[in-house]
């Protein structure tokens, strides 16, 4: 099998990360991890389409998750809040699902440790 050896300079890398995370949606990929996490923790049977809003299923899924963990008022909206109350097995598993909703490239810088 014969392999190809492609060198990039900085500048070509440079331009590749770029427009891979211009491509990429940062709220979204972030909800998608929210309700892949709150279908693992509390079996909520969202849909993983990356939406949210007022008196949506995820808000409602959020809000019962946050009643759980014990914050107050449980709103429904992710935030600090929410994160602080969460427990560190929680955090892991949440940033790992959001890290595996964010592609290659997310999957990459993942792995090395830097997300």
């Amino acid at each position: 099998m014969n392999k190809k050896v492609i060198r990039l300079t900085e500048s070509d890398l440079t331009r590749i990360v770029e427009r891979v995370i211009t491509e990429q949606s940062e709220e979204r990929k972030f909800i998608r991890g929210i309700q892949q996490f709150l279908n693992q923790k509390i079996r909520a049977n969202l849909t993983v389409d990356g939406k949210t809003g007022p008196n949506s299923a995820t808000e409602a899924a959020i809000s019962k998750y946050q009643s759980m963990i014990g914050v107050y008022p449980s709103d429904g909206v992710w935030g600090d809040q929410t994160w602080n109350k969460m427990p560190e097995k929680d955090k892991k598993l949440l940033n790992n699902l959001i890290a595996e909703e964010g592609g290659f490239l997310d999957k990459f810088l993942h792995w090395i440790g830097v997300i």
